[in-house]
């Protein structure tokens, strides 16, 4: 807000004009100059706060969506009657309240609709985003395991690719759940037609089972004061139940196991994925840089992430995001990329492929001093979004790479 309209010449400016409107008309029209004062009292501590917020290097002021209006609709209201009463003087002084507070309101308006209309384009990108990873996670069953690890390992009726079929007292909607070879659980739940979320908003595991007797399951998982407690033991070969305790609260899903197809394999799909290169450079201080690419090509025209980051040696780094590249093939196994959105003003760069290895050439604002940077095939930080990107149709892929690679949070643990 403060790059498009400065908040404090604007209060400065709503205290001097109404403080004006009021000595003109003190006599003339006691209530218009009480409200003039009013509002410039108003305005003055709006200012202050403004000069506070700055001091203390506030970055986001909530207070502005209510004082800018508030003050601009005040100023408009005084203006209209302070250009209808006389003197001379406090007409012409209402004239320039309604010519400064008529475009700052017409602005704060335009500014919140194009907001809401923002906020709705992103929670649709969401929508398709969290759509899109569900139909691909259940769209067979090597994708399955690329998301929630391998399922071949584990017999019973309450291990590997799980449907719920019915459930009491369920305070979710649960869908399915997966009991992996390493024993993690993780259960979805259905809250819109289509799109199937992970309980855990990390899209974790919710605990780890161990076998007890009569080849019951159970685990527990503390997060703060939230417990949750659960136990699945065989109904037949197929079926199981699952009880879910979570702060005293219980559901009962009975399950039956299944199994996906297997993944389609095509010798030659639409989407060409390139590959995934990384490389890890020693920085001093421990420090370790890392770099890394993935890449697709579409007939030419290259899509891509790209991973930078710097992280201390054996620090997990939580949230780092991707940024998308695009681009297009210059020769036999090089390319040209560019960082999209509001990066894209960096310049571009060169990757390229020899002897198995990847080189990017570049700025050195991107890929540190030297500006290159020499990638071995090999992914030091893994995402299955990444790795279920849908190659075998473009038009689903470009939805995919827009939407679900959007913002993504990458974490990886640094050697």
């Amino acid at each position: 807000m403060h790059h498009d309209l400065d908040p404090a010449l604007l209060f400065s400016v709503m205290t001097a004009l109404p403080l004006l409107v009021a000595l003109l008309l003190w006599r003339a029209n006691r209530g218009v100059a009480v409200v003039a004062a009013g509002l410039a009292a108003l305005s003055a501590l709006c200012l202050v706060m403004e000069k506070a917020a700055r001091a203390a290097r506030a970055s986001i002021r909530v207070d502005l969506l209510v004082t800018i209006p508030a003050v601009t609709v005040a100023a408009m209201v005084v203006g209209i009657f302070a250009v209808r009463s006389r003197p001379l003087a406090a007409r012409i002084a209402g004239a320039a309240l309604l010519a400064v507070g008529v475009p700052c309101f017409a602005w704060f308006a335009w500014m919140m609709t194009r907001s809401t209309f923002e906020a709705q384009a992103l929670t649709r990108t969401f929508d398709q985003a969290r759509r899109l990873y569900s139909e691909e996670t259940l769209l067979c069953q090597g994708n399955l395991a690329k998301r929630f690890g391998a399922l071949k390992g584990r017999d019973g009726a309450c291990s590997g690719y799980l449907i719920v079929t019915s459930r009491k007292g369920s305070a979710y909607p649960f869908s399915r759940a997966i009991v992996n070879d390493e024993g993690q659980l993780y259960l979805l739940f259905s809250s819109q037609q289509g799109i199937e979320d992970n309980w855990m908003l990390d899209d974790g595991p919710v605990t780890h089972l161990t076998r007890g007797a009569n080849q019951t399951l159970t685990g527990e998982r503390l997060a703060g004061t939230d417990r949750t407690r659960v136990e699945l033991r065989p109904l037949s070969a197929e079926t199981c139940e699952a009880k879910i305790n979570r702060n005293s609260k219980i559901d009962l899903l009975t399950l039956k196991k299944t199994e996906l197809p297997p993944c389609e394999i095509q010798s030659a799909p639409p989407v060409r994925f390139v590959g995934a290169w990384g490389a890890v450079v020693p920085e001093p201080d421990k420090v370790r840089r890392l770099t890394q690419i993935w890449l697709w090509d579409i007939d030419g025209m290259a899509r891509g992430l790209l991973l930078t980051d710097l992280g201390t040696s054996g620090m997990r780094r939580d949230f780092v995001f991707v940024r998308a590249l695009r681009g297009s093939r210059r020769a036999e196994n090089q390319w040209e990329l560019r960082v999209e959105g509001k990066e894209a003003s960096d310049p571009p760069f060169t990757f390229a492929l020899s002897d198995g290895r990847a080189r990017i050439t570049g700025s050195g604002n991107m890929f540190g001093p030297s500006g290159e940077v020499l990638l071995e095939a090999k992914e030091f930080a893994a995402h299955p979004k990444i790795a279920m990107a849908p190659v075998r149709d473009r038009e689903r892929f470009a939805q995919y790479f827009d939407s679900v690679f959007f913002n993504l949070n990458v974490p990886w643990v640094a050697p």
